[in-house]
């Protein structure tokens, strides 16, 4: 089966798409519609931009040629058809998704991306082997007694308090149901329950859990898509209501992911409308060339002027050099790093993280790796 859609992704042009490699803090999984579901990415990047995260999108030949870890802090999987991803995604990519995670970055797949990312999964009752094998044990959907595929409704899950990702949540979420799946786990994997569905038995919803130095997250329902609000960019299940916004949850989902404090909209020091007034102003940054050896060129583009900082730190959280510290007008900019710290000594080769400050908002935008 996977040969065939393979050969089909072939006809239609797939495996040529790609996209300018720049890096990011989440990549962004798509295919040009075969498989990955692109109201899922669009919603999922439209509350990216709410939070101020970078994004970038990755197509399957990035994903098979690229060392993500060398670009990315995750990688996000979109709903869709997991069948797709996995014809796609050849044994170069696994390799990459894995040392992507298992060197400290993280990945978040919702629905099909949650299903592509298990050991088996199995759909109206026929199983599928994928090679990811993330989590240990079995995706099984849709569920019937929720909404019967395709059909979609909101339906109610219940937060589990005791995970740091909840700290902010009520005790349940109304939230989008659109063909997930319910987790089960082998006995000796060990995963934190995020939520579980109340109407299917109090199966996993969502679930978080740990691969090697990394973080996995994996939901079966849809928190991306807003459901009566235009903000996500989509049409989808707009008839339907929602009891209150999952942005905030996603919020702080996507900190836990990123090895950031867990925060929360309405905890964080800097408000929604500032956040997004600040963060529109950064359109891209990136280094080239990562990995480096002499030297590297940092990249970013103001739309306002703003107060820059810009700074390298160790994984140890050491500040090492301090690129830039001061208030800039919009345009384009350019800052070349030599490898050394604040005193002109060279620095051992390793991984060293890029800080961006634009007014009050600091964010880890991507590791950047010396070697010599």
């Amino acid at each position: 089966m996977n040969f065939l859609f393979f050969i089909i992704l072939l006809l239609l042009g797939f495996a040529n798409l790609s996209f300018a490699v720049e890096g990011a803090a989440i990549a962004v999984y798509t295919d040009n519609g075969n498989g990955a579901w692109e109201d899922g990415i669009i919603a999922f990047e439209q509350f990216l931009k709410w939070k101020g995260v970078t994004y970038e999108r990755v197509s399957p030949l990035d994903v098979n040629t690229v060392n993500l870890k060398n670009y990315y802090d995750a990688i996000y999987f979109p709903g869709g058809d997991a069948d797709y991803f996995n014809a796609a995604v050849n044994q170069n990519g696994i390799r990459h998704i894995r040392e992507l995670i298992n060197e400290g970055g993280g990945y978040i797949g919702i629905c099909a991306g949650a299903e592509f990312a298990c050991d088996t999964f199995i759909w109206e009752g026929v199983e599928y082997d994928y090679p990811l094998d993330l989590f240990s044990g079995q995706a099984i959907g849709p569920i019937d007694v929720i909404a019967p595929w395709p059909n979609y409704t909101m339906t109610t899950i219940t937060m589990n308090n005791k995970n740091p990702i909840n700290q902010y949540e009520p005790a349940s979420e109304v939230i989008l149901y659109y063909g997930g799946s319910a987790f089960h786990p082998k006995s000796d994997f060990k995963i934190d329950t995020v939520a579980t569905w109340d109407s299917y038995n109090n199966n996993l919803a969502i679930i978080n859990f740990n691969y090697g130095n990394g973080r996995v997250l994996l939901l079966g329902p849809h928190p991306e898509i807003e459901e009566d609000s235009d903000r996500d960019s989509t049409d989808v299940a707009q008839e339907l209501g929602d009891e209150g916004s999952d942005w905030p949850f996603l919020w702080s989902a996507v900190d836990w992911l990123l090895g950031y404090k867990i925060t929360s909209p309405s905890t964080s020091s800097i408000n929604r409308k500032l956040i997004t007034k600040n963060i529109s102003t950064v359109s891209q940054i990136g280094n080239y060339p990562n990995p480096f050896n002499s030297s590297t060129t940092i990249k970013y583009t103001i739309e306002e002027q703003n107060f820059i900082r810009l700074e390298i730190y160790s994984l140890t959280g050491q500040l090492v050099k301090r690129l830039k510290n001061k208030e800039e007008i919009a345009g384009d900019y350019f800052v070349k790093w030599d490898g050394k710290d604040m005193r002109g000594n060279c620095l051992s080769s390793g991984i060293y993280l890029l800080v961006f400050n634009i007014g009050n908002i600091e964010k880890t935008f991507r590791r950047i790796i010396l070697l010599k």
